[in-house]
């Protein structure tokens, strides 16, 4: 059946309007948190409620610039979500090429115990945690460093993910790549570093992100295992809670501020990410 040139026209704009809808409607709590950081505590109390503030204050944005959460909090998560990251991809990456290109007794018992960990419920391990950390000193000022001690947790939490992610994109590299570069002279380390790295970019970067972000939001975690300077900003965010009442324009300027790092990174990935996605990185 031939479809006229209107009926393309008009399916073409209302799937765009049905689209812009359905975005409109993710962008609006955001949005409002944005304006409500510019508003005075007042404002925002104001009924009935208002979207644009009648005056542009920065208020809330000093309080937070002048407080532990963009002198200690940010530069935590930042530290541990970038470190945990670097580091669950390095080994999900070496592992995933393990089981990707090799065949060994019982590999594919380990593959299905490795995807067995991500059915485990987080919650389970935070007394077992909370232990390991009260032994080796990580609630203590002079104890463990306890961004390294809390980047190794979040390492542990994001292998059996990231494995099960990247080595869904190396079983879609074709072998003969890599054979034709060990006829060429390379060995197989370097194959792998030179022609299946390369290929599997999107799909290393799509973990990376992945991971990072997963890091950067947690919360539970950080809670129980975390106090004083080293705690995380999702944990932070106590800071601007008293015990009488919320400074709500506070608290939407501290998540805005939350909010930018994984923003900024998402917008330098996003086409890493999205090439991932087109080729099956995230399948399996």
């Amino acid at each position: 059946m031939v479809t006229s040139k209107l009926t393309r026209r008009f399916d073409q704009i209302s799937t765009h309007l049905v689209l812009g809808l359905f975005a409109l409607i993710a962008i609006f709590p955001i949005a409002y948190t944005l304006m409500t950081s510019f508003k005075s505590q007042d404002e925002v109390l104001t009924r009935p409620p208002t979207f644009f503030p009648p005056t542009w204050r920065f208020d809330g944005y000093n309080t937070v610039f002048n407080s532990d959460m963009t002198r200690f909090y940010l530069w935590n998560s930042l530290f541990n979500s970038t470190l945990s990251s670097t580091v669950v991809v390095t080994l999900a990456s070496l592992a995933s090429y393990t089981f990707s290109r090799y065949r060994f007794r019982g590999s594919r018992a380990l593959e299905l115990a490795i995807l067995g960990l991500m059915m485990i419920p987080g919650l389970t391990n935070l007394v077992p945690l909370y232990r390991i950390a009260s032994d080796l000193g990580v609630l203590r000022p002079q104890g463990l460093n306890a961004n390294l001690f809390i980047s190794a947790v979040y390492t542990a939490g994001g292998l059996p993910f990231a494995i099960w992610i990247i080595k869904s994109f190396f079983d879609s590299i074709p072998i003969e790549l890599e054979e034709a570069a060990l006829i060429d002279g390379c060995t197989p380390v370097q194959a792998l570093i030179r022609v299946v790295i390369p290929l599997a970019a999107p799909g290393l970067m799509a973990a990376f992100l992945l991971m990072f972000v997963d890091t950067w939001n947690e919360f539970l975690a950080a809670l129980v295992l975390l106090n004083g300077t080293a705690r995380t900003v999702t944990v932070g965010l106590y800071d601007f809670q008293s015990s009488f009442e919320i400074a709500y324009h506070v608290w939407t300027a501290a998540c805005i501020v939350i909010m930018l790092p994984v923003l900024i990174l998402f917008v330098l990935l996003r086409k890493r990410f999205f090439e991932a996605m087109l080729q099956g990185a995230l399948k399996g």
